[in-house]
């Protein structure tokens, strides 16, 4: 190996060339290696290629074909790599494979991993909990069961005050919506919590309170109620499609990626995490509020009859 080898990464997005780079100028690769330069061309003394596409795929076989020996970048079960890199990148696991290569050791078979349980880059999708009291449930689940279906001014401790009406498709705040805690849509909540509000008094409770779409409560409920869980309904041999992307997850641009995949073609959950790359506890919070919201169709047949 020279003394400042090259690595040519191919077929990955910016995304990964610059956490690549960013890792190596920060931690460096022991054993003596100097500076690593990585390339956006081939010709490197070590290939990493990002084979879960058409093009990254054949490209990867090409050169294995030929003698060499690049590393797969992959989230596949099973991908038939000497060198392997699980998605997402884990900066330890990176670095580790890169002094492998440099100092001429071969590691451990992908099949025996070295740290945790191989399970094919997917994540293991943790469930919601959720309340064994039927009475109460996060402020999502009551939106989403409609429990309310006339207007309520929510009292709960610790929350500020919100007006809340379906009938309307309304609710009113007197704030910024992100100066709401996160934490206090992980709160359950009993049904009594939401008080009637007739329609006589509605202006009355509403005072100077901004009209918001309910929509847009529904959104950030689900998504804040439980990050990096599941909602239980979502779990299981599921598959899930938009059938219009909320409007908020469009002003997120990893949400409104998540939201073009579901809004194509049915996917379920590991392989929308093999298509976006995106975190696991994001996914998981963007489909929860995407299920809050009524916009994701739950395909729970999808192996048998598709949507």
């Amino acid at each position: 190996m020279p003394k400042n080898p090259t690595l040519s990464v191919l077929e990955t997005g910016q995304k990964e060339r610059t956490v690549m780079r960013s890792l190596l100028n920060l931690a460096g690769v022991p054993n003596g290696a100097g500076a690593w330069q990585v390339i956006d061309g081939p010709g490197g003394d070590v290939t990493i290629i990002d084979v879960d596409s058409d093009e990254g795929e054949s490209r990867w076989l090409a050169l294995r074909d030929s003698g060499q020996n690049p590393i797969a970048l992959t989230s596949r079960r099973g991908f038939p790599a000497d060198y392997l890199l699980r998605k997402p990148l884990s900066a330890r696991k990176f670095l580790d494979l890169l002094e492998h290569v440099s100092s001429g050791d071969i590691p451990p078979p992908v099949s025996e991993p070295i740290e945790e349980p191989d399970r094919g880059g997917a994540p293991e999708w943790l469930r919601l909990e959720q309340s064994d009291d039927p009475e109460q449930a996060t402020l999502a689940e009551h939106l989403r069961a409609q429990t309310w279906n006339s207007a309520v001014v929510l009292e709960v401790s610790g929350w500020p005050r919100l007006v809340i009406d379906p009938g309307s498709g309304s609710w009113y705040y007197d704030g910024a919506i992100v100066d709401m805690e996160p934490r206090m849509f992980a709160q359950p909540m009993p049904a009594s919590a939401g008080k009637p509000v007739s329609s006589g008094d509605l202006v009355d409770e509403v005072g100077g309170a901004v009209r918001r779409p309910l929509s847009e409560l529904k959104w950030f409920a689900g998504l804040a109620q439980s990050r990096g869980r599941l909602h239980p309904d979502l779990l299981g041999n599921v598959e899930f499609m938009l059938t219009q992307a909320p409007s908020e997850a469009m002003n997120n641009e990893h949400y409104a990626q998540l939201a073009r995949i579901l809004i194509r073609a049915p996917v379920d959950v590991d392989e929308l995490h093999r298509l976006s790359g995106e975190a696991p506890e994001d996914i998981a919070a963007f489909l929860n509020a995407c299920y809050t919201t009524g916009r994701l169709l739950v395909n729970r047949e999808a192996k048998v009859s598709g949507f």
